[in-house]
């Protein structure tokens, strides 16, 4: 398991061949929207069956312009951006923003399809939950889908326990959305 010291804005963790760091430079933040593009492809490749759902979530117009603003929206010390690297490649990415007053939500979580099974995913979220927590949140809140199920296993092995919509869920999204949140 790779683990995290919590130490404030620490810039890299690194266990082998895996470096998690806070995603800073214009390379870095390039590196995170193709990462997001790509867990947006992945739905579509997965679930084509639900791609007018897909892009209620994601709508295109509106996720491209969201992605412009990721260093605003996760701006330190309230936020973060997290890349992680397998072998110096960019292979998945973490971000968390403040949701409410001591609450820190994490969001988009992605690794690419040729880093999964190398423990990236929990090193991603352990990497957001300790930067939350040394920077003052007391829990942590997030989304995710009905059919990410590796996704909802991996919360639930990190202590999220499932819960009630925190915001205002259009109705065509209610069905397919499941929330989640853990004490820090």
């Amino acid at each position: 398991m790779f683990v995290i010291e919590a130490v404030r804005d620490r810039e890299v963790w690194q266990m082998g061949e895996l470096t998690i760091e806070l995603a800073k430079s214009p390379a870095e933040i390039a590196a995170v929207r193709d990462l997001c593009r790509s867990f947006r492809q992945w739905l579509y490749d997965n679930y084509p069956q639900h791609r007018s759902v897909i892009d209620l979530y994601y709508n295109p117009q509106k996720f491209e312009a969201l992605l412009i603003d990721l260093p605003q929206i996760h701006a330190r010390p309230k936020g973060a951006i997290f890349v992680a690297r397998l072998d110096g490649e960019p292979v998945g990415c973490v971000m968390h923003h403040e949701q409410a007053p001591d609450i820190a939500e994490m969001k988009r979580l992605f690794v690419s399809a040729a880093a999964r099974g190398h423990g990236v995913a929990v090193a991603l979220c352990e990497a957001s939950i300790t930067q939350a927590r040394a920077d003052g949140y007391h829990s942590m809140r997030l989304d995710t889908g009905i059919f990410q199920t590796a996704a909802q296993g991996l919360y639930r092995r990190l202590g999220f326990r499932e819960r009630n919509a925190y915001y205002q869920v259009p109705p065509e999204l209610e069905q397919i959305l499941l929330f989640f949140e853990r004490e820090l």
